[in-house]
């Protein structure tokens, strides 16, 4: 494979699979301990950085095409139905099922942020797919859970495999003449009917295959047998290092309330009471700590 390959399956990250592992789920603490916009905003842009950096980004674009409308759909109901708030912004008649219109300041911080934080997981799913492959993950997990983790693995894939296979046997039955998009809904629906049938079919065969593979190579028999072995390196302990700082200013920062906003009756935080700039620093340290480990572990090409 030459230097200038960019094939993303010749490529994986360097450290512990445990390593891998915990980044996302620091990330996930982070923005469940926090409403404050500033610091979701601050943990947002450290995922795009980090999604940037390890080939996530066209993903977390895809996903965000059906998050969208759902996080504006959300937005809009709680700025219709929450009528908390001091600062009133809009005062109209009363409708049916929601009564008075009464949109205020605070009912609309509140929803900006809550979409705010639906990104942030959105981007730390997205991040999760890229940062440990599902290899990786199942030994790790196998560890603790041998059978559990496999039967989950094979639960997550089935849905791509499916999607794979209706894909295939409808240009099948394309070229047999079957016409997927014409004439009305019901018509359309009875024409993919034969392919619930041929995908039930290949479904099972596809299964009986990896239960007879899984039992000639004598799964559930005697010790569990590793391909390769996850060994800890310098980067794992400097990752480590960020992971605890990181940590540390969380803990730090929500038994201080530091983090803390209370939107109503009026939006107040600590930022009110000691200036931008304490805030801001803050901020900007927990986002380094975050920030590191993407580059701590950047990817390595496989030879």
């Amino acid at each position: 494979m030459s230097g200038g390959s960019k094939d993303p399956r010749m490529r994986e990250l360097y450290g512990h699979a445990l390593t891998l592992l915990f980044y996302p789920f620091l990330l996930l603490m982070v923005s469940v301990l926090t409403f404050h916009p500033l610091y979701l905003g601050a943990e947002w842009v450290v995922l795009l950085f980090a999604l940037a950096l390890h080939g996530g980004l066209r993903t977390y674009a895809r996903t965000l095409k059906f998050a969208i409308p759902i996080l504006l759909l959300i937005l809009v109901i709680n700025v219709l139905l929450n009528k908390n708030g001091a600062t009133l912004l809009y005062k109209g008649p009363s409708v049916a099922v929601i009564g008075q219109l009464r949109i205020t300041g605070e009912a609309l911080a509140y929803g900006l942020v809550m979409g705010l934080r639906m990104l942030v997981f959105f981007g730390i799913f997205a991040l999760t797919l890229h940062w440990l492959s599902a290899d990786r993950a199942l030994e790790l997990s196998a560890k603790v859970a041998k059978k559990s983790a496999v039967t989950a693995m094979m639960t997550t894939r089935l849905i791509p495999y499916l999607s794979e296979q209706a894909e295939q046997i409808g240009d099948v039955l394309q070229t047999r003449g079957v016409r997927f998009n014409d004439g009305h809904v019901l018509r359309r629906l009875a024409a993919r009917r034969p392919m619930l049938g041929v995908l039930l079919i290949s479904a099972l065969e596809g299964s009986w295959q990896v239960a007879e593979a899984m039992e000639a190579r004598g799964f559930g028999q005697g010790k569990r047998s590793s391909y390769s072995r996850e060994r800890w390196g310098r980067r794992d302990v400097y990752t480590w290092s960020a992971f605890l700082a990181a940590i540390a200013l969380v803990v730090w920062s929500w038994t201080t309330a530091w983090t803390y906003i209370d939107y109503y009756p009026r939006i107040h935080t600590k930022m009110s009471e000691e200036g931008p700039w304490p805030t801001i620093l803050h901020a900007l340290v927990l986002s380094i700590a975050l920030a590191l480990p993407p580059v701590l572990l950047k990817k390595r090409r496989r030879h």
